[in-house]
């Protein structure tokens, strides 16, 4: 079937990895996300594996998936940012991702070869990358801090108001696609966060326990130690949000 959306996922602290510890500590971190990634992808709840409807193209420190359609991306991206926390005591260090979701218009591949030729000579390969592949890469490298799943609503029916959450002990449902405040977008105002971590109510009791542990184990580091401190404060705000839809509205 026909692939509308793609999920692009970033591991986050691979070039510092450059400098620190050279080529065999990048190695040995992008195979233990690697790994981790193709673990994901094995379990996938069955409503997202669609018996193999997708299509994961996994290149170093990143991975892409093309979805069927916008509900597969953001619940596959939800699945893997929840993982990845519950996978903290597992890896080496914890993994920080970064991801988008955009559109997608059933292309095979993120990126295609061109034969390169000179004086009429084919003498080697031209990469060359989808023109919207670049489009969701400009969207996860546009500077947003924290380990935050985004998304362009306006490829979204009713702009993303219709995913929602509604818990046992709230009055009324809480949107998980939604902009946060006091967190800069890039330069388009339709962009918004996915609630990756307040997908379900026991779940989001578990994350934040182990945000709080991540948060005290990154304090060594001082780039991990962003990146703590701003997932903290999402996970503060989604909590900001939970209280709301906690509250009776007044008569």
């Amino acid at each position: 079937m026909a692939r509308r959306a793609i999920l692009f996922i970033d591991l986050l602290g691979v070039q510092k990895m450059w400098s620190v510890g050279g080529a065999p500590q990048v190695k040995a971190r992008i195979k233990e996300y690697n790994d981790f990634i193709v673990k994901q992808l094995t379990y996938l709840p069955h409503d997202l594996h669609r018996d193999g409807e997708y299509t994961a193209i996994i290149s170093g420190d990143g991975v892409s998936v093309s979805c069927q359609d916008y509900d597969q991306a953001i619940g596959i991206g939800i699945h893997i940012f929840t993982q990845a926390f519950y996978y903290s005591d597992k890896a080496s260090t914890p993994f920080w991702l970064r991801g988008a979701i955009s559109k997608w218009s059933n292309q095979r591949l993120t990126m295609n070869t061109v034969p390169l030729r000179a004086k009429e000579i084919d003498v080697g390969t031209h990469y060359v990358i989808e023109d919207e592949f670049l489009t969701v890469m400009a969207l996860e490298k546009s500077g947003f801090k924290g380990m935050r799943l985004l998304v362009d609503t306006r490829l979204l029916e009713n702009q993303g108001r219709n995913y929602k959450r509604q818990w046992d002990d709230f009055a009324k449902p809480l949107g998980i696609v939604t902009k946060l405040k006091e967190f800069e977008y890039y330069k388009d105002k339709d962009y918004a966060d996915i609630l990756w971590m307040a997908d379900d109510k026991d779940r989001f009791s578990q994350l934040k326990g182990i945000m709080a542990s991540r948060f005290k184990r990154s304090s060594k580091d001082s780039d991990e130690f962003s990146q703590a401190a701003w997932t903290r404060a999402t996970f503060d705000q989604v909590e900001t949000l939970i209280y709301t839809c906690k509250q009776k509205s007044k008569k």
